[in-house]
């Protein structure tokens, strides 16, 4: 499906994935099939990705966080080019701003407005 370290486009991961090609964890049928993330706003990707609290980033994290299937990660490079970094599924989810706290640092985000922090499990 993707290979490891190559850079795909946002357009190529919507025709394999599906979901909205905005969307930072694009959904399709009810569930999370991708994550495609700044490295500013999550330093620790792919090993731990930060929701803000807009209704949809909590919506979609609350989604990943349920589920159990690997998705593929991709980490923005450049301008529409994103690095493949393995697949990844959900191990822990915090949703308290203490919790969420040493996962906020560095992310441009304060953890009033952090909705979520899913740490990652390569698979």
């Amino acid at each position: 499906m993707f290979e490891m370290n190559k850079n795909y486009t946002r357009e190529f991961i919507h025709q394999v994935c599906g979901g909205n090609k905005q969307a930072f964890l694009p959904m399709k049928n009810g569930k999370v099939v991708a994550a495609c993330l700044r490295t500013d706003l999550n330093p620790q990707a792919p090993d731990v990705i930060i929701c803000n609290s807009s209704a949809s980033a909590n919506a979609a994290g609350r989604t990943l966080s349920a589920q159990r299937d690997a998705i593929p990660v991709f980490i923005k490079t450049d301008t529409d080019a994103y690095r493949f970094a393995g697949l990844y599924a959900p191990d822990e989810s915090f949703v308290t701003p203490l919790s969420c706290a040493p996962y906020v640092q560095n992310c441009g985000l304060t953890s009033a407005q952090v909705s979520r922090v899913i740490k990652m499990q390569r698979r």
